[in-house]
């Protein structure tokens, strides 16, 4: 855990919750539990409940979420680092190393982020090498980057124990190191990769990517173990990945004012060499809320989200209009697919490959910048995709369409905005524009209105969930254990913040969080940046109290995901047989049928031979 995390981890668990709210309220008991009348909105009875044992509060009016750091930012305003000091000072906890500058620490060594541009330099010399750095130049080469190595500063990480020996001979702080991941209890987790330095939108050194170089020593795994293709420095102290965008800075210098946001940075650096300079990509995570307030200052020509036309892209493309709720950019939404059926990512599009005609590659760039100019809005694309899940030919797909709508409309903060996107949503659901107006209200009535005395959980009415995934969630909370050996996969696609809150479970649970009470402390902590992710914790630790029977009710959860996944292919296979007959093709036409009779004999119940 880096050192950042460890901080904040430390600092809860030296914090009592129950005693830093009653410094500003008194609470009262209620069974096991603590309430209040709600700081953070009027009311008449009181719905602010703290969980002393779960070190969380939740309100069940309003809808407030959180932990320690985050009751004093929402109390007293203050920002998270802000929030992180004053409780450290109260509890004693040395944050040195964690936040450069503060009043309380020396500014000791390198700055970070000299540091870390003094490991870049390392690692591009080391590519440079002729002989240690040859095989993963000739990999660069193979992807047409090679005019990136120095103005990207591109590098190799060589055979382990040189990163080590290089810092110790310039004393580069080894927590930046750890901080960054290229240092784990003395291991170095980048060793023998392509390496890509990480900047800000400042042009300051964060962190790194590291892509494995085909034929290299371990690029293969070991047994069952497979290493990652891909892997990212962790977030930390100067890496938050929901901001950071990798090649912004270069955007910024090339005075590009159109921000197209990809998703891997051979991408970006692909683009900008083609001359699509305002192209940057995210880090690990979906395009975020912080990610378009950090653009918003230079997007001033709108934002452009290009995503794979497969079924993982078209998710993110309408998880990407949640996100975006409330920012002020033109956001437009542009298809790979639309770009070339047969290219995967934007550099197979836009690079020149070895012996290949210039004039072919023009083309494909042309078309690529076709595609670009041509990005429709996000909200239009946004109902062209429901259109493909829901059939708003029938009154009850307008009416499921309608309830996505005004779950969206719901996390719009400007009134203005709300109504512009409200009439537009309207237009294409086409039903009158009050209709949905009261649908909207409705919702708002049943999330604001939450009795204090309710015993059933409160609806997550401001998170778009997919069914069954609130329980999901509940279940593992309620029992950690059910997280040994959980395979992840299983669960099938998530929504954001659920995804987000699986994943810190399970890294709880491997962390020895097996209680739920100390689970749960985990998660919140994680989360203290993330106010969705609290809701959803929030909901789905009330819901999991009271579930009799985890194992049972999460075993039936991930056999329904399975049938579900199983149908819609089912239904996508039968609609492509039905072409295959249609045209003559028995051959097509026999493969789809197996694959339809696999997939019926997968969700048949298993008989017991025994």
């Amino acid at each position: 855990m880096d050192r950042f995390e460890d901080a904040k981890l430390r600092i809860k668990e030296a914090t009592d919750l129950v005693a830093l709210i009653e410094s500003y309220l008194p609470l009262r008991p209620r069974g096991r539990l603590l309430v209040a009348l709600c700081p953070f909105h009027a009311e008449n009875s009181p719905s602010f409940t703290v969980y002393r044992d779960e070190q969380f509060f939740r309100c069940y009016g309003c809808g407030k979420t959180g932990d320690v750091f985050t009751w004093l930012m929402e109390r007293d305003g203050l920002t998270f680092r802000e929030a992180m000091e004053q409780l450290a000072d109260r509890a004693s906890v040395s944050l040195e190393g964690v936040f450069r500058g503060g009043q309380r620490q020396e500014n000791k060594g390198p700055d970070p982020y000299e540091a870390l541009a003094e490991v870049a330099g390392f690692f591009q010399r080391a590519l440079l090498a002729p002989e240690a750095g040859k095989l993963a130049r000739e990999y660069v080469e193979s992807r047409g980057l090679s005019e990136a190595i120095a103005p990207w500063r591109l590098g190799y990480h060589p055979a382990s124990g040189a990163l080590s020996q290089f810092a110790q001979q310039k004393q580069l702080p080894k927590d930046v190191l750890e901080a960054a991941g290229l240092l784990r209890n003395g291991r170095e987790l980048f060793s023998q990769r392509v390496m890509f330095p990480i900047e800000d939108e400042r042009g300051r050194t964060v962190g790194f990517g590291g892509r494995i170089v085909p034929g290299a020593p371990g690029s293969e795994g070991n047994g069952d173990f497979k290493p990652p293709k891909y892997l990212n420095s962790p977030e930390s102290p100067f890496f938050n990945k929901r901001r950071v965008l990798f090649g912004l800075h270069r955007a910024k210098q090339a005075g590009q004012r159109r921000i197209v946001v990809m998703e891997g940075y051979t991408d970006v650096i692909a683009c900008h060499l083609a001359g699509f300079q305002g192209a940057v990509a995210t880090l690990g995570t979906a395009f975020t809320a912080d990610h378009a307030r950090t653009v918003e200052r230079y997007a001033t020509d709108g934002l452009v989200l290009m995503f794979d036309g497969d079924r993982a892209g078209m998710q993110a493309a309408e998880r990407a209009v949640r996100e975006l709720a409330n920012t002020r950019l033109s956001v437009r939404i542009a298809m790979m697919s639309d770009a070339d059926g047969a290219a995967k990512d934007p550099a197979d599009v836009v690079v020149q490959r070895p012996g290949e005609d210039m004039e072919i590659v023009v083309e494909r760039r042309a078309r690529f910048a076709d595609v670009i100019d041509g990005a429709e809005d996000h909200i239009a694309v946004w109902f062209r995709l429901l259109r493909r899940r829901i059939d708003l030919s029938q009154a009850t797909g307008v009416d499921a369409a309608a309830q996505e709508c005004a779950a969206v409309l719901a996390l719009v903060e400007s009134p203005v905005r709300q109504s512009a996107l409200l009439e537009q949503m309207a237009r294409h659901l086409a039903v009158p524009a009050p209709t949905l107006e009261r649908l909207l209200q409705k919702q708002k009535r049943r999330r604001d209105g939450q009795p204090a005395d309710n015993a059933a959980a409160p609806t997550p009415t401001r998170l778009a969930l997919q069914p069954g995934e609130l329980e999901l969630l509940a279940c593992v909370l309620s029992a950690p254990r059910l997280l040994e050996g959980f395979d992840r996969a299983a669960a099938g696609e998530l929504s954001p913040a659920l995804a987000t809150a699986l994943d810190w479970a399970i890294e709880g649970a491997a962390l020895g969080r097996t209680a739920s009470a100390d689970l749960m402390r985990y998660v919140m902590a994680r989360a203290d940046e993330r106010p969705d992710v609290r809701t959803l914790l929030g909901d789905a630790f009330q819901r999991g109290s009271k579930t009799a029977e985890p194992a049972v009710v999460l075993a039936g959860l991930l056999a329904g995901r399975r049938r579900l996944a199983n149908e819609a292919r089912r239904r996508t296979v039968r609609q492509q047989l039905q072409q295959a007959l249609a045209v003559g093709d028995a051959a097509r036409a026999a493969e789809l049928q197996n694959e339809i009779l696999t997939r019926l004999r997968e969700d048949l119940p298993r008989r017991n031979t025994d």
